[in-house]
């Protein structure tokens, strides 16, 4: 492809009626249902309100604009788009520019501004893309990441970004945007297509107008695919609000149904939250297209009989779900999935794994007309007068196929214009053709394995729902105003999300699972906070096993050798004031899930006396300790929860719960404690776990160790004679 060559626009070709008609389908043909899932999380932290990762911003400018504009080519073409409500909320907010995630905050700093970190993250985040398809065949961006090296694990980061000149990285930073401009944009905006060319020496100008242009492009995507909707050539649908998993919410110990063995978390049970998911999410699509859905792709598929009566009672009159949850369930008469089915009042389309998985995972390594010459004869393979229901996610899959997919839909669509397969829209097939068939009773289930063991069973998932039924039961139980209620609301509907459970457990990996864990934990925080309550101490340790955070293996711990007595002021006094105590030292964090991105300390050490537990945090350079300490002391099963603020200028009472003093701190070059084992109710022998937070605002900043807790014993008088060494 040419991608110097502009072309007109295709979007002007799309007519636009009030109220688009139904059209009649020829008889005799096989009927095909696309059905496009379009979402992501909400990324934005509760506290600071923006995102941690920068997903909406790049696929509106790849995935979001190319399906508009593949769809505007081929007017005989049509498809079912359905969006999660947390993506809209979020395209909105970044194309008003009040959402900046920070790989973009980063990137519009002059690059001579940048601190050693914000140019180690840099150089980390930014080969964020399939390198065979677009890094490799660009060389400039190959010779950048030649220059990385392509193991992180082998990487100190820090370290290898002083080998990046300014240029490297402006150069570096210009790529990571071209590489996701979709096919649509790369033709439709020559600044794309004059720096593609142009492949180094970018300006900090040039670098600008591209991300001025990557906003603009997504406050395009809704406007884009409403005029679409209006002509009649798509149907719009939408999942629940936050995408969570709506079975689950109804009753976590449906999963039972289809998982009898499993280890489930305490119930949860909550369908009226269920119901609100749905109607907010019904709503939030009304708004940013003007009508109101009547179809809906329940979160990953995920279908039971209570699910489908909530559904029927907001007004949604289909849904759609996999064919194994048809093949699980107890039918009046056989039939297949490719037919619609009557369940109560609700239709169900039921889609064909194997047709969907093969463009999710198989048609990206395939010759582009081939694959979807393959697609066209399974579908007409499934006979006249069938209707062959294809749903799968419309985002992903088109960063592993050449040009973004552009060969394949161009080929796919081409071909089903002028083919015996006629694409149709549910709310008309299903009003021209009722469902004959019904369904006696719905199993429960989702699109994977037709259970919902991704998102429970597993420890980490059910940690989770714990956490989270212990939030939503305080929320049912506080007289707060009404105001901070509906906040408390909000933030456990976010935490509710199946994108969190989605990275628990073993099924799955990213190199972000430290970044989701804490948004579940940060969210179910602010249910708790907005109630005035104490936030539970628990939600300030990872769920995530220290494994999925690829630091943690370079973090080094020692444990206590002697006895110590240093002096608490601020300030080190030299080698031997600490010498014999125990220190941790976490993996380098250039990029993670802390309010601030890297972490505040470098070190903490510890050690003891025989009456004080003294505490010593080196920070990092440059570091920001404004904020509280909060110290986690936990025997024998019970907590105890201790909170300083640190104050530079004055010594620092550490105080409980209760507001007892149980030692002091100082602030200097470094944080110095000293607490009292008597005040803590602490004993010679006395085993002892520890985790020590700086939070500001709230909000956590740095948290030590990153993982699990510190295990110490108390010291007795024989200490330093079994821990002797000549």
């Amino acid at each position: 492809m040419n991608r110097t060559r502009r072309r007109t626009r295709p979007r002007a070709r799309v007519r636009t009626r009030a109220r688009p008609r139904l059209l009649r389908y020829n008889s005799g043909v096989a009927r095909a249902v696309f059905l496009w899932h379009l979402h992501q999380p909400e990324y934005r932290d509760p506290v600071t309100g923006q995102p941690l990762l920068p997903w909406v911003r790049l696929h509106a400018t790849r995935a979001y604009t190319d399906m508009a504009a593949a769809l505007e080519r081929h007017e005989k073409v049509r498809a079912v788009v359905n969006w999660a409500p947390s993506l809209l909320l979020q395209l909105e907010a970044y194309a008003k520019g009040s959402s900046i995630d920070k790989d973009e905050a980063i990137a519009r700093k002059p690059i001579d501004a940048l601190a050693p970190a914000d140019r180690a993250h840099v150089v980390k985040e930014s080969f964020s893309v399939d390198w065979d398809l677009w890094v490799k065949p660009v060389p400039r961006y190959a010779e950048l990441l030649a220059k990385r090296g392509a193991d992180l694990r082998k990487i100190d980061l820090l370290e290898q970004q002083e080998l990046f000149t300014d240029q490297d990285l402006l150069d570096l930073e210009v790529h990571f945007i071209l590489a996701w401009m979709g096919f649509a944009v790369r033709r439709e905006e020559p600044l794309v297509a004059e720096l593609s060319e142009k492949e180094r020496n970018f300006s900090e100008n040039e670098k600008n107008e591209l991300l001025d242009l990557s906003q603009k492009i997504a406050a395009r995507v809704v406007p884009r695919w409403k005029k679409l909707a209006e002509a009649g050539r798509v149907e719009i649908t939408c999942s629940p609000l936050y995408h969570p998993i709506l079975p689950l919410l109804v009753d976590s110990d449906s999963a039972r149904r289809a998982m009898p063995d499993a280890t489930l978390p305490p119930r949860f049970h909550y369908p009226e939250d269920a119901r609100e998911q749905v109607l907010r999410g019904l709503a939030r699509a009304e708004r940013d297209f003007g009508a109101r859905p009547v179809g809906m792709w329940p979160s990953e598929g995920s279908v039971s009989p209570e699910v489908i009566d909530i559904l029927a009672a907001a007004g949604v009159k289909w849904c759609a779900t996999d064919q194994g949850n048809l093949e699980r369930s107890e039918l009046e008469s056989k039939g297949d999935h490719y037919e619609p089915w009557l369940c109560g009042q609700l239709a169900i389309l039921f889609r064909d794994r194997e047709l969907s998985d093969a463009i999710g995972f198989r048609y990206a390594r395939g010759e582009p007309q081939a694959s979807a010459e393959d697609l066209l004869r399974r579908i007409a393979a499934a006979g006249k007068e069938r209707t062959v229901t294809i749903a799968l996610d419309g985002e992903n899959p088109w960063e592993h196929y050449p040009q973004s997919g552009e060969l394949f839909l161009e080929a796919l669509y081409q071909k089903l214009g002028g083919s015996e397969v006629v694409c149709v829209l549910p709310r008309e097939e299903l009003a021209q053709r009722p469902p004959q068939k019904k369904i006696k009773l719905l199993h429960s289930g989702s699109w994977i394995d037709s259970n919902f063991r991704i998102w429970i069973g597993h420890p980490e998932d059910n940690q989770a729902w714990e956490l989270l039924g212990q939030a939503r039961a305080a929320l049912a139980r506080s007289d707060a105003p009404p105001e901070q209620k509906e906040k408390a609301y909000q933030a456990a509907l976010v935490a509710e999300g199946s994108d969190w459970f989605w990275w628990y457990g073993d099924d799955f990996t990213t190199e972000n699972a430290p970044e989701f864990d804490a948004l579940f934990r940060r969210n179910v925080e602010q249910v708790f906070r907005h109630l005035g309550y104490t936030t539970p101490e628990r939600l300030g340790r990872p769920i995530i096993a220290p494994h999925k955070d690829r630091t943690q293996a370079q973090a080094v711990t020692s444990p206590p050798r002697r006895l110590i007595h240093p002096l608490i002021d601020g300030f080190s006094h030299g080698y031997y004031e600490w010498s014999g105590a125990g220190f941790y030292r976490p993996g380098q964090k250039v990029s993670g899930s802390m309010y601030q991105g890297g972490g505040a300390f470098l070190e903490l050490w510890f050690g003891f006396s025989l009456q004080e537990l003294f505490l010593r945090l080196d920070p990092a350079r440059g570091a920001d300790l404004r904020g509280e300490l909060r110290i986690l002391v936990t025997r024998a099963g019970q907590q105890r929860a201790l909170h300083m603020k640190v104050d530079p200028r004055d010594e620092c009472p550490v105080l409980d719960a209760q507001g007892v003093k149980c030692g002091f701190g100082r602030c200097g070059a470094i944080l110095e404690l000293s607490l009292s084992l008597g005040a803590l109710g602490l004993s010679p022998g006395d085993k002892v776990s520890m985790l020590v937070r700086l939070l500001r605002d709230e909000a956590e900043v740095d948290r030590l160790p990153r993982y699990g807790e510190l295990e110490l014993t108390v010291p007795d008088q024989s200490f330093e004679q079994a821990h002797w060494h000549v």
